[in-house]
């Protein structure tokens, strides 16, 4: 029952992360055609899963619950696979094929070389 509400508190301290970046861009770019909020939060919890992921496979510093807390909640309550697909899709649905084409290929190009970045940052610290 532990585990549980240790991944519960990781994800809503992700989820209330993941709002307030969505927030920020609503305020600063209200007329952008991409989706910067969820680009910005898929890519940086790549970057984040590949650091710490990089320092949790070298070092093995992280307790079972941590690594509980951070990737599978906070990361999961942070990143947003379902918003990223629903927005392809609506891309999709109303003709916007070269934005849709555009959204995923930043975010899948984007999260892995993000995810490279990180892993090889925690090899040198």
């Amino acid at each position: 029952m532990i585990k549980i509400a240790i991944v519960g508190l990781g994800g809503a301290i992700g989820a209330m992360c993941r709002f307030l970046v969505y927030e920020g861009y609503i305020n600063a770019l209200k007329n952008t055609s991409l989706p910067l909020g969820t680009i910005t939060v898929n890519v940086l919890g790549c970057f984040i899963i590949g650091f710490l992921g990089g320092i949790a496979d070298t070092r093995q510093v992280f307790a079972p619950e941590v690594r509980l807390l951070i990737f599978t909640g906070f990361l999961g309550g942070f990143t947003t696979f379902s918003t990223f697909g629903f927005e392809l899709f609506l891309y999709m649905r109303n003709g916007q094929i070269g934005l849709a084409v555009l959204n995923g290929l930043i975010q899948l190009s984007a999260g892995l070389i993000f995810v490279w970045i990180g892993f090889e940052l925690s090899k040198a610290i």
